[in-house]
């Protein structure tokens, strides 16, 4: 009987849990419509994005992480404006744009970025993704090569390291999955972004701040804990290892920048992709500071691939691969 009422009391205590610690309240349409961004309504829903610069110029496309949306890389902007036109956008799930019922699988993200890429009639692009993100641009090249004119890869998502909450989350039946999610996992990834705020009232630290602001902000939209929990769950975050083969058998420019101490993306992984690209068509960037190292270095990055773009534009394309040695910064 006391173990019954134990029982009991535990399941009564998880659900008041989860009822008090929802944070949604209001639809993306309202959530965005203060913004100044466009919509695009493709096939899994309405789709925020901004599009930057001169028509005629190369269009470059930024693709956010898992959590962080595209208002993230705003710094990113002007200095790639100079050299690109710059299309932004928010992945499904996140930011500005639709929380879809459907599991938010790598494909359902390839095909958001396929379908938003045709809306603006533009055919081909060079891709900077980050995090995440870079799981997208690899998967959209691997899938669709000729539309892809290079390749820019931040902390990408090629074979992780999973957490013993993560893989917990992953092998959990759906109402725990999701008990955990609201629980744990959303605070936890809150806290992570708010990780990147700096001190100080200097212009770049209120901007920043501003960032984590609308980023905490995203989770009262209905749907969004469902969409994150998807995310995290389906073949997002597996091992993204045969995109970054076939890119490199397609023989795109691609450029790697990380971070030797990133805990969450294993080194080792990010190095044996750019093994496998011929002598060329890569390049790459070692830093320190973790995974979020590009804060505060983001018109350095953005030169340094813009600048690594013109090379391979300019360079003929190899026959046969090499390994290519990575460049320290610190």
């Amino acid at each position: 009987m006391n173990t019954v009422v134990v029982g009991g009391a535990c399941a009564g205590a998880a659900a008041l849990a989860y009822k008090v610690l929802s944070r949604e309240s209001i639809t993306a349409s309202a959530f965005r419509k203060p913004s100044k961004y466009k919509v695009a309504h493709l096939s899994a829903g309405a789709t925020a994005y901004r599009d930057l610069g001169k028509k005629g110029d190369t269009v470059l496309v930024i693709i956010h992480g898992g959590t962080l949306g595209s208002l993230a890389y705003v710094p990113y902007e002007a200095p790639f404006l100079e050299h690109f036109r710059v299309v932004t956008y928010d992945q499904y799930g996140r930011g500005f744009s639709d929380r879809p019922e459907a599991p938010l699988t790598l494909e359902v993200l390839r095909q958001q970025l396929e379908e938003l890429l045709d809306h603006l009639n533009i055919h081909t692009a060079v891709l900077y993704g980050v995090s995440l993100g870079a799981a997208v641009a690899a998967r959209f090249a691997a899938v669709a090569p000729a539309r892809v004119a290079a390749l820019g890869f931040q902390v990408p998502v090629i074979r992780m390291h999973h957490p013993p909450a993560l893989r917990l989350l992953m092998a959990a039946p759906p109402l725990v999955r999701a008990w955990f999610a609201r629980v744990f996992m959303i605070p936890m990834l809150i806290r992570r972004g708010a990780s990147v705020a700096p001190p100080g009232t200097d212009t770049r630290a209120v901007a920043v701040r501003r960032v984590i602001a609308h980023f905490k902000e995203q989770f009262t939209v209905l749907g969004t804990e469902r969409c994150i929990s998807s995310l995290f769950t389906t073949d997002a975050l597996r091992d993204r290892m045969a995109d970054h083969d076939a890119v490199a058998a397609a023989r795109i420019a691609c450029h790697y920048a990380y971070a030797t101490d990133d805990p969450e993306m294993p080194r080792a992984a990010i190095e044996e992709a750019i093994s496998l690209h011929a002598e060329g068509r890569v390049e790459s960037a070692q830093y320190t500071g973790g995974h979020f190292f590009s804060e505060g270095r983001q018109p350095e990055l953005a030169a340094e691939f813009a600048a690594f773009v013109a090379r391979a534009q300019s360079a003929p394309v190899p026959r046969r691969r090499s390994k290519s040695p990575a460049r320290s910064r610190g």
